[in-house]
């Protein structure tokens, strides 16, 4: 029998394996991100979220005639059906966000009625800021949050998450962090979004592929993680004993490492000055902020390992008053728009995601009748 050839063999998790050819981002090892382009902090500090989120899909800002009739869109396909809470709501007040939000993804592949595929996506991006926001509250038996005519994409997903009245500043900061976490090359949940899409299922399915990959603490969780640690220690003065009893334990030490940025990440860089200079407009008390500080020197010092996003993002959400496990809908809401933009770039030229894998199991068994056995 003509044995088949033995496959090319991959390193673990894929690690410097380049799976497809994308115009959308690009991060690199020298701690560099773009954004179809342009430079990550040439769009955080300068674009609106509607204008990132038409660059992303569109691969292009948009002129003043295209942005106002997106963003037009972004409003008038954000109502949610009320079955789709009903489903939520079945869940029960233990249901985790993240579970929320994916059954009511799913269901609407069913109950949304939008004939094309672009429409589909389109209403995707639209409702899921109004279903991340109410994945707390709505499984627990509270009504929903509605948006308001007139905001901004970011100001209505605020005002769902918190009914704290957050200044200008503030807005301006939550707006920044949506951006940083809108899209992110080949990331686990956006190759997730890719292999769904290479199978030609719904841009729903994708989606709800999607969330299932974010929910895990080594990706969209690990703000969540951060803020809980944060919270744990307390106080700058203890950071060092949290990290030699963390190191003594072997536990890891969350919002720290990433797979591609070594010496340290953009978008955390940002987020860190962005912390800053709110706590400073604020006055008062700015040990949140010393304290993530003092856990990243101790950590570049032990361990030579820098924060990435989820570190800095984190505190910014617990100061703006959003509950701790409302951070990961949040990056799902922002996230949703670099998935549609990985599902159809991966159905230009879409080839089926199959990989092959090495066998190493045993051979030749016999079958052994159950009383044998």
């Amino acid at each position: 029998m003509k044995e088949d050839p033995e496959p090319l063999r991959a390193p673990k998790g894929l690690a410097g394996v380049s799976v497809a050819d994308t115009r959308i981002s690009k991060s690199g090892a020298d701690g560099s991100l773009i954004y179809r382009g342009y430079p990550i902090s040439e769009i955080a500090n300068n674009a609106g979220f509607e204008e990132t989120a038409y660059l992303i899909l569109r691969g292009r800002l948009p002129s003043k005639g295209e942005l106002e009739p997106f963003s037009a869109a972004l409003t008038a396909k954000s109502r949610v059906e009320e079955e789709v809470f009903t489903l939520m709501r079945g869940l029960g007040r233990d249901a985790d966000p993240i579970d929320a939000i994916r059954t009511a993804v799913s269901s609407l592949g069913s109950i949304d009625r939008e004939p094309t595929r672009e429409e589909q996506e389109a209403s995707l991006e639209s409702k899921m800021s109004v279903i991340a926001a109410n994945s707390l509250r709505v499984p627990k038996g509270e009504a929903p949050r509605k948006p308001k005519a007139g905001l901004r994409f970011s100001d209505n997903l605020l005002q769902m998450l918190t009914t704290k009245v957050a200044s200008d500043y503030e807005r301006w900061v939550f707006e920044r962090v949506l951006i940083l976490y809108m899209e992110h090359d080949m990331n686990a949940s956006s190759f997730t979004v890719r292999v769904v899409a290479s199978t030609l299922a719904d841009p729903y399915a994708a989606a709800a592929a999607g969330l299932a990959s974010l929910k895990g603490p080594l990706h969209g969780g690990a703000n969540e993680a951060a803020m809980r640690m944060f919270l744990e220690i307390g106080d700058p003065e203890r950071a060092p004993q949290f990290l030699a009893n963390a190191f003594r334990d072997g536990k890891k030490v969350m919002g720290f490492g990433h797979r591609v940025y070594k010496e340290f990440d953009p978008r955390a860089r940002l987020c860190k000055e962005y912390l800053r200079e709110l706590l400073k407009r604020r006055g008062g008390d700015d040990r949140l902020y010393r304290l993530a500080d003092t856990l990243e020197k101790e950590m570049w010092e032990k361990k030579r390992i820098p924060p990435n996003l989820d570190y800095y993002a984190a505190p910014i959400f617990y100061e703006l008053g959003i509950e701790v496990p409302l951070y990961t809908p949040i990056f799902a809401a922002s996230r949703v728009f670099g998935w549609m933009a990985h599902y159809d770039e991966q159905l230009v030229d879409n080839k089926l995601i199959r990989p092959d894998s090495v066998y190493v199991g045993p051979m030749g068994l016999k079958y052994k009748r159950m009383e044998d056995r």
